[in-house]
């Protein structure tokens, strides 16, 4: 009796350990598309990559209040970043992340993006 006792409890513990880490590194949910800033990102997007390191590394989300949003595994993020990206005037099939939203603008690639965060932390 006791070892199948072991046995289950065995079973509970991996499958318990299994059910916490299947939610770490997942997308983040919709992002809140009122948000008045909002960081577009691709999970698996080396240059995103870049600009999260540089927003962790600089305390950026202390400083400035912003969302963020997954769009490569997130249809509802993609969605609205192609409408944001449409009122800028960019083509919808040409968008590309990193990709930040301010109150009508735009801002594309690493270097705008790493540059708006330090103009608003100056």
């Amino acid at each position: 009796m006791n070892k199948k006792m072991n046995k289950y409890f065995l079973t509970a513990v991996f499958l318990g350990f299994g059910l916490i880490l299947s939610g770490c590194g997942q997308p983040s949910g919709d992002v809140d598309k009122n948000a008045k800033i909002i960081f577009f990102y691709g999970q698996e997007c080396p240059h995103c990559k870049i600009v999260e390191k540089y927003i962790e590394d600089n305390k950026i989300a202390e400083k400035v209040n912003f969302a963020q949003g997954e769009v490569y595994h997130n249809k509802t993020n993609s969605a609205l970043l192609a409408e944001k990206a449409g009122k800028c005037g960019i083509d919808t099939k040409a968008i590309g992340v990193p990709f930040l939203w301010e109150n009508d603008k735009c801002y594309v690639g690493q270097e705008e993006v790493i540059q708006f965060f330090k103009d608003k932390t100056k």
